[in-house]
């Protein structure tokens, strides 16, 4: 088995995630409505935690939405809504630009982003707007967020 860093504890990961939520309520406002759309598979545990924070913290109207590739083009429920995606790390770029992508042509009225971890490797000309870490990695190394028993982000 390859040695493991730990890059982010369960502690620091609460952190961000409470931080992004402080974010996303300074960019949003307190009032309206917000749809967050997390990224499977793990984007969308980051985006429940973020939508648990932001319910404690705000008056925002929050809904929780799965993407799926599939649930967005065509679909007018996106109209001029405020979205905020979700991914746990982003790597290329390639899922997240694909999905704003899709949100744009479906008429979102906004499109922030956010993720716990950008590697930086981008194929893609798209940013996370809200970042807990940005960390400059090897295309050969790994980065995974564990959930259980306890959240952490590895580097192997």
């Amino acid at each position: 088995m390859k040695d493991q860093t730990i890059v982010l504890d369960s502690e620091r990961i609460a952190r961000i995630i409470k931080r992004i939520a402080y974010q996303v309520i300074e960019t949003f406002g307190n009032q309206g409505e917000l749809i967050i759309l997390g990224i499977p598979p793990r984007g969308i545990w980051v985006a429940d935690q973020v939508f648990e924070h932001l319910k404690k913290m705000s008056t925002l109207q929050i809904q929780l939405e799965e993407y799926s590739g599939k649930n967005i083009i065509g679909n007018s429920f996106w109209t001029n809504k405020q979205v905020l995606l979700v991914d746990d790390i982003v790597n290329s770029g390639t899922t997240m630009m694909k999905a704003a992508g899709e949100l744009a042509l479906a008429e979102a009225n906004t499109v922030r982003t956010a993720c716990l971890v950008d590697r930086l490797h981008r194929k893609f000309p798209i940013q996370s707007d809200f970042t807990g870490l940005s960390l400059a990695t090897t295309i050969q190394e790994h980065l995974s967020l564990n959930i259980s028993p306890s959240p952490n982000i590895t580097l192997h």
